[in-house]
C-alpha cells in the first residue's frame, strides 16, 4: 500500500492493526530522503523524511551478520545520507514509537518516482473512500472480480497480481504455480510482469526469489 509517513504516524492503532481513513495499513511502501543512518552488528536504521511530517525509522536487518565481525561489509552496503529511497516494509509500534521493518529498500533513480508515489497515495485513499461509500468495505486494495483489470496495470500484470494475491500462505505463490495457471503465456512475459510488480511494491519475495506474496493480501 503506497502511503506517506504522516499516514503511518497518525493511523489509528488497535491490536496490531493500523487504520488510516478507510485504509488498513500493513505492508506499505514509502518514498523519502535518508536523513540519518545508524549501523550496528545486526541491522541498519535509517531516518526517512518524505516532507509530510516527522521522520520515521526504517530498520533493515542484516541477513549475514553472523559472518561479519568487523562490520566493514555493512558500511559498504548501507545507503548514504541524502539518498532518496523507496522502502517496502511492515509497520511496527513499540513503546509508542512507530517504525518500519524493511524487507526491501531501493534507491530512487528517477525523481519522477517521488511525484508518482504521492499520486499513488492520493489514488489509494480516493479508491478506499469510494469503496467504503459503495459498501465495499475498508480494504486497502481495489477489488477486482474475476477477469477484471487493476487500474494502472496491464491485463497480464493484473492477472499475475490477482493470482499472487489469492495465495495467503507465508511461503507465497511460486512462479511455477503462476506459469501453470497461465499456460498460454510465455514464462518470460510472466517473469517480466512479476519484476514490474515487485519494483512497484505490489508484491515481495518470501522464502526465495521464486516465491512472492502480495503486499495487500
Amino acid at each position: 500500500m503506497p502511503v506517506t509517513v504522516a499516514q503511518i504516524l497518525t493511523a489509528k492503532h488497535d491490536d496490531d492493526v493500523f487504520i488510516s481513513g478507510n485504509l488498513e495499513l500493513a505492508q506499505v511502501t514509502i518514498v523519502g530522503l535518508i536523513k540519518a543512518v545508524n549501523e550496528s552488528a545486526t541491522r541498519t536504521d535509517y531516518e526517512i523524511d518524505d516532507m509530510t511530517g516527522p521522520t520515521i525509522e526504517a530498520r533493515q536487518f542484516n541477513e549475514t551478520d553472523e559472518n561479519e565481525e568487523g562490520g566493514g561489509n555493512q558500511a559498504s552496503t548501507a545507503f548514504p545520507v541524502n539518498t532518496y529511497v523507496r522502502v517496502n516494509g511492515l509497520i511496527r509500534a513499540f513503546s509508542g514509537k512507530r517504525s518500519l521493518n524493511c524487507h526491501k529498500i531501493m534507491p530512487v533513480t528517477d525523481m519522477n518516482e517521488v511525484t508518482c508515489h504521492m499520486l499513488e497515495c492520493v489514488y489509494a485513499n480516493a479508491s478506499s473512500s469510494q469503496q467504503a461509500s459503495s459498501g465495499g468495505g475498508a480494504g486497502g486494495a481495489v477489488d477486482v472480480g474475476g477477469g477484471g483489470q487493476i487500474p494502472g496495470l496491464s491485463p497480464l500484470q493484473s492477472q499475475v497480481q490477482m493470482i499472487i494475491r489469492k495465495e495467503t500462505s507465508e511461503r507465497g505463490c511460486s512462479i511455477d504455480d503462476i506459469c501453470q495457471s497461465m499456460r498460454s503465456v510465455a514464462p518470460k512475459a510472466i517473469r517480466d510482469a512479476i519484476e514490474f510488480l515487485s519494483i512497484e511494491g505490489l508484491i515481495y519475495s518470501t522464502i526465495d526469489d521464486e516465491h512472492f506474496q502480495a503486499t495487500d493480501s
